[in-house]
């Protein structure tokens, strides 16, 4: 009985020494990782920041397809992800006492994460790359068309070979921390030193050049660089609690939110300019309708034939820098056909990135088109004209690396330090550098970008009015940046300089409850206006007005309306009051007019999806972003019940055509990243989906080209969606030709030469 007492005993004595030991050797990895959780916790944010977000994918095919151009934010992206590996994992060295095997474990992982979301990241870009079309008969996809595929064709096999590439470096510079990651140590404020000065040269570097440096690192650069600052920024306040148990980060965090709260670190108030002599105010809608038609250079000809003025009304809706791009293209490219098209669009009501678009095809009509007499479309196939070729040069560029720049290096800390507060945000930076663009440009020509909005539109001019939608954030109204409206209607909206509204019944009386937002000699430039409708959440602030008897912010058009046909609908409503009257007013008499709305869009796909995790967190921001399509859809069908209640019951282009409501669809099954750079790949996808007025085939019914047998399912699809989208887009181009000139299309290919 003893033997076996004492054998249990024994046993229970080494079981306890083991679990003792266990427990110190697990005791001390987790002091090793709560030691280096800064450098730990940024290498793993990095790596999902380099894996998951389409906008970085688009960042790997821009590096990889638009090399000539891209050498330098290639070189720094390497250099700066190099950089913060080799520097978290440093920090990491120097945060924790050598000695261990799990310690040297430890920085290779840290060395080894953004390495690997890199990799990651490239694979993902590859594979989601859509490349198809090989062996299809002519005809099934545009020559457009198959040229990009072709020139993309080796892109997912080039981007995997970057991210083994990639995942070899990683692995490199991983063995080297494992070797040397048991024994050496270096000097925690030798390693935080470099890093310091990283980030104050980034702070003042970026406030003196905040243009042509982000663009020359790039946005991978800038946002990999911010991060290894993060990381000794937070390994700093994290040993001052490990060491002499000062809570630095929660003092800060809650100083942060506490200024926040106060609104005292927010400086995304708009830059306001002086109003230009004689510009009027808001005009009624009537009233500037009468102005507008009056002053047409080629009114007389469409009187002498007894036929109505065609008055078109464009709704661009939004979606970054792809929408601006569709919206752009498509606008110029009809301009370029028919050059009094611009001199009979009345209003374009814009939304995020088809502010932009809309604004440049404006800014350009203000500056090359004619107010003139009649002149016929041409027909045919066309080379790019300059509207086209120099829309192409003012979007072609990175928007994205300036605004990061700035919200990184200098917002961002203005939160937490106020004294850093800047005049100028991100915002102010974005507005600047669409003004940049087109001086770059067109440097000879006036900028109207730059010039106050109340100046840019004139009823004599041929330049539309661009009514930029925006959303109020306390009341969630739509706040329209407007030269006209109404001042009885419409009861959800207002205009910016006329008032922000709040209409409402009481007792069967109309009570307005605005406000002036901005005073009787205040004014906001061109670019200002299109900037406020494009604050998509995030990455563009809340613009936040102050008034002299209250403040609100302003963000996004799309939180309400994404397509811009709610503002339209309104309007039209505005002009069939005129029609209604017989075109009778006190003012004087209108002449017939009839409306035709166009939308520009991206066309929604609305699927049942599949349940992600982190219901309860996230479903209300998932759900938010989700509906921003389906509202827009149907806004967009809503006005088309009742413009046009037959629309939809005639199949293909002779609906196009017939229809007072056609619209203009980018396919939405390409995977379209809401950002502001674009590879070229995608502006070409997007150029060729725009269609061209001479590819037009008016039929009954448009018949798509039978594919090949074989093709996979989602390749058909796909080739499907984007031979309608291209076809329809062309004969909507093609029908401006008939709905100016008020013919009637023939049947065929009626915008093709003789």
């Amino acid at each position: 009985m003893s033997g076996r007492r004492e054998l249990r005993h024994g046993i229970g004595t080494q079981l306890r020494a083991k679990f003792l030991q266990w427990k110190g050797g697990l005791t001390t990895r987790l002091r090793l990782v709560r030691e280096a959780r800064a450098p730990v916790v940024v290498a793993a944010v990095s790596a999902a920041a380099l894996t998951f977000p389409e906008q970085t994918h688009e960042i790997y095919r821009v590096l990889a397809l638009d090399t000539q151009g891209q050498v330098g934010p290639l070189i720094f992206a390497l250099v700066a992800l190099l950089s913060l590996a080799v520097g978290l994992s440093l920090l990491g060295l120097a945060l924790t006492q050598p000695g261990s095997r799990f310690r040297a474990a430890l920085v290779a992982v840290i060395a080894l994460l953004p390495f690997l979301g890199a990799a990651s990241g490239l694979f993902l870009a590859g594979s989601r790359t859509k490349v198809m079309g090989a062996g299809q008969p002519a005809g099934a996809l545009d020559g457009a068309f198959s040229a990009i595929f072709d020139s993309i064709s080796d892109l997912p096999s080039n981007l995997v070979l970057a991210a083994l590439l990639v995942a070899f470096l990683g692995a490199l510079v991983a063995a080297l921390f494992l070797c040397v990651g048991r024994t050496f140590r270096p000097r925690f404020v030798r390693i935080l030193g470099p890093i310091c000065g990283l980030g104050s040269v980034g702070w003042v570097a970026f406030a003196l050049a905040p243009y042509r440096l982000p663009v020359l690192l790039g946005s991978m650069a800038i946002v990999l660089f911010f991060l290894l600052v993060t990381g000794g920024f937070l390994s700093v306040l994290f040993r001052l609690r490990d060491r002499w148990n000062i809570p630095a980060f929660s003092i800060l965090l809650i100083v942060a939110v506490y200024l926040s709260w106060l609104n005292v670190s927010d400086n995304h108030i708009p830059s306001k300019v002086r109003r230009p002599e004689g510009a009027a105010g808001v005009q009624p809608t009537a009233a500037a309708l009468y102005a507008w038609l009056s002053a047409r250079g080629d009114r007389d000809h469409f009187l002498s034939s007894g036929r109505p003025y065609p008055v078109f009304i464009i709704s661009a809706a939004g979606g970054g820098h792809y929408a601006a791009d569709f919206a752009a293209t498509f606008l110029a490219r009809v301009q370029d056909r028919c050059p009094s098209f611009s001199q009979h669009i009345f209003a374009i009501s814009s939304v995020s990135g088809g502010s932009i678009g809309a604004g440049v095809f404006a800014a350009l009509a203000k500056s090359f088109a004619a107010n003139g007499p009649w002149a016929e479309c041409a027909v045919g196939t066309m080379a790019p004209g300059m509207f086209e070729r120099t829309t192409r040069q003012i979007l072609d560029r990175d928007f994205l690396a300036p605004v990061m720049a700035s919200m990184l290096f200098s917002d961002l800390p203005a939160t937490l330090v106020p004294a850093l507060i800047s005049r100028h945000d991100r915002a102010d930076v974005f507005d600047t550098g669409l003004e940049r663009a087109w001086s770059d440009v067109l440097p000879a020509i006036q900028n109207p970008l730059s010039a106050p909005y109340l100046g840019f539109w004139r009823p004599d001019g041929a330049a539309p009015a661009i009514l930029a939608n925006t959303t109020q954030v306390e009341n969630g109204m739509r706040v329209v940046v407007a030269p006209f409206m109404s001042i009885d209607g419409p009861l959800e909206a207002g205009t910016l300089h006329q008032r922000a509204r709040y209409t409402r019944y009481f007792n069967g009386e109309l009570v307005d409850d605005g406000w002036e937002a901005l005073g009787a000699d205040e004014d906001i430039k061109l670019s200002t206006a299109l900037g406020l409708s494009a604050r998509f959440p995030w990455v563009m602030p809340a613009a936040r007005v102050i008034t002299s008897r209250t403040e609100f912010r302003l963000v996004d058009g799309g939180y309400l309306d994404n397509s811009g046909d709610e503002t339209a609908f309104d309007l039209i409503m505005e002009l069939r009051q005129v029609q209604q009257l017989g075109g009778k007013l006190t003012i004087g008499q209108v002449p017939p007019f009839e409306v035709h709305l166009i939308t520009l869009t991206s066309e929604g796909v609305l699927r049942p999806g599949a349940v992600e995790g982190f219901g309860d967190l996230l479903s209300p921001v998932r759900t938010l972003l989700a509906s921003r399509i389906t509202r827009a859809d149907m806004a967009t069908h809503r006005i088309r019940t009742l413009l046009n209640p037959q629309h939809g019951s005639t199949a293909g282009t002779t609906g196009d055509f017939s229809s007072p409501s056609p619209l203009v669809k980018l396919n939405a099954a390409l995977s379209l990243p809401l950002t502001w750079q674009l590879a070229n790949a995608t502006q070409r996808m997007i150029s060729a989906q725009v269609g061209d007025a001479a590819s037009c085939r008016h039929a009954a019914v448009i018949e798509l080209p039978e594919l090949r047998a074989g093709t996979p399912p989602s390749d058909e699809e796909l080739i499907r969606h984007i031979s309608d989208a291209a076809l329809t887009n062309s004969c909507v181009a093609c029908s401006i030709n008939f709905r100016l000139s008020g013919t009637a299309a023939p049947m065929g290919r009626p915008c093709s030469s003789p």
